[in-house]
């Protein structure tokens, strides 16, 4: 506003000025109205085939952090309503703190809780809570987010403060941006039990899991504990086939007077047992556990084998771990597999990044060096999109991998 102020002061011409002042009385007109005319509030109800697969997301902004904290024991973020197919949870993010040994408030770390505080719903039943906290880090523009916790409950109509779950969070100076502001995020899913039971996708798990007499595939993997050794996945021919024909092309016939169930194979022996379940889980459920590990092993394979679920799977995953470490060998793995959007979002975060900006003069990765040598016309592009020329590249400087 005091900017504003005196752009209006500094003109000396005053037909431009009259100009100014009516514009903004036409504003304020405008403004009056509007709110003269509105009624009643607005709220969002979510409406999905399934609800566990939608996830919130809810970001709370603690408004002069370190101040607000110093004066209150107490720190609570305003109600958020969660509603998805008829089933509405009502909920806030808490700050609580620890004491030391001679009762003394501790500030750093803190204790953030979630809490349930209310619900509405039709029929009464347990659900499964899934959520994971994080915070912003202001200084490279990017979520540092926990491990993902689970909590069971069951949901009636009432209003009950519930405390879902906590963790003890280090606030430090790169979590506070310019307006001295910290932002912490939680993402929630809500899955009631019977959903789960019922659900093509959990079906699909148990045909995965338990269904050993009609599997007829057997898939060579590396051992985990031993790479010089194999380990076999089994799994069904038919689904293979129907969700990627590519696949499906890869299976040999294969004949086992022990195994005389099995007729095909298929050879995975150069990768990770590990790695190759999670490829199997995705095929049969469409879901992948600890996506975060597995993301930038998995993006190469489904497009290989053209599994365009996968694929936007793992660049969604691979988008949300981007730091000034890592991006130059996504924006490398994305180049080298055709994924549009998941090199667009790298160029895109070099381009934001004022971390990456600071330190281009200081050095690089062994990624961009990388990068520099094998696909030279990508490393222009990505010293464009961060402003910079190759030469600023060339110290002897670099990031921690």
């Amino acid at each position: 506003m005091r900017w504003f102020k005196q752009q209006i002061e500094m003109p000396s011409n005053p037909t431009h000025l009259k100009s100014e002042e009516k514009h903004l009385k036409a504003e304020d007109k405008h403004r009056k109205e509007d709110s003269e005319s509105t009624l009643g509030s607005i709220h969002e109800e979510v409406e999905a085939p399934v609800s566990s697969e939608v996830v919130f997301r809810k970001i709370w902004t603690i408004k002069k952090f370190k101040k607000s904290i110093a004066k209150q024991d107490l720190v609570d973020s305003p109600v958020f309503r969660c509603s998805v197919n008829g089933v509405a949870t009502f909920w806030n993010i808490s700050i609580r703190f620890w004491i030391n040994p001679v009762g003394k408030k501790v500030t750093n770390p803190v204790v953030v809780c979630l809490n349930l505080t209310g619900s509405e719903t039709e029929e009464i039943g347990q659900v499964r809570v899934r959520f994971q906290f994080g915070v912003w880090d202001a200084s490279i523009k990017h979520w540092e987010c926990c491990e993902i916790s689970t909590y069971a409950l069951n949901l009636e109509n009432k209003k009950e403060l519930i405390s879902v779950g906590y963790r003890s969070l280090g606030i430090l100076d790169r979590h506070i941006d310019q307006f001295k502001d910290v932002k912490i995020m939680v993402k929630l899913q809500i899955i009631p039990s019977d959903e789960e039971v019922h659900s093509l996708s959990q079906d699909m798990a148990r045909l995965m899991e338990k269904d050993t007499r009609g599997k007829d595939t057997i898939i060579e993997c590396e051992n985990a504990n031993d790479q010089d050794s194999t380990e076999c996945i089994t799994a069904h021919s038919w689904i293979i086939r129907m969700r990627s024909a590519k696949l499906g092309s890869k299976l040999l016939e294969y004949k086992n007077d022990k195994e005389k169930h099995i007729k095909y194979k298929l050879d995975f022996s150069s990768y990770s047992s590990k790695l190759i379940q999670e490829l199997v889980r995705y095929i049969y459920t469409d879901k992948v556990d600890n996506a975060e590990t597995y993301a930038s092993h998995l993006l190469p394979l489904s497009t290989r084998y053209q599994l365009p679920g996968l694929t936007a799977l793992c660049e969604r995953t691979l988008m949300e771990t981007f730091t000034p470490g890592n991006v130059a060998s996504i924006l490398l793995l994305a180049d080298e597999n055709g994924c549009k959007t998941l090199r667009k979002g790298a160029l895109h975060y070099c381009e934001e990044s004022d971390e990456i900006k600071g330190c281009i003069h200081t050095g690089k990765t062994l990624a961009w060096r990388v990068m520099e040598m094998v696909n030279p016309d990508l490393f222009l592009e990505a010293c464009e999109s961060i402003g910079s020329s190759s030469s600023n590249l060339d110290s002897t400087g670099s990031w921690s991998e």
